[in-house]
């Protein structure tokens, strides 16, 4: 179903506060590893789901686990509330975004089924 306008610029507005939060927080190393990809909040505006993908730097600790992304919530919870201008700021739910992941095995499957297919057309040719 199709957000509202009033829905989809309260999910703009959240996704861009959130990625300056992101940004801006040094403190933390788990935060600016986060990048923002979308933001779904609730018809009620009392629940938003971010949706974020995780960069991983060389060798170091899996930055999207549930715990990372609870710790992440809870630091950009306490800061949002001062940003933005709504009677009620929405309860954040963190959610690791798995479509580049998706994205990357559903090509894997297409070029399989390419090279198959090529395979089958050359045994046939002989």
């Amino acid at each position: 179903m199709k957000p509202n306008r009033r829905i989809a610029q309260v999910n703009e507005l959240l996704r861009e506060e959130i990625g300056k939060i992101l940004i801006g927080e040094t403190s933390d190393p788990v935060l600016p590893a986060l990048t923002v990809t979308e933001v779904r909040t609730s018809s009620d505006l009392s629940s938003a789901r971010v949706y974020v993908m995780c960069r991983q730097f060389g060798d170091g600790p899996e930055i999207g686990t549930q715990e990372n992304m609870d710790h992440a919530a809870e630091i950009v919870q306490k800061t949002i509330g001062s940003r933005i201008r709504l009677k009620k700021t929405p309860h954040l739910y963190f959610v690791v975004d798995q479509a580049e992941e998706q994205a990357a095995k559903i090509e894997e499957l297409l070029n399989k089924v390419k090279e198959d297919w090529q395979d089958a057309e050359r045994d046939t040719e002989c």
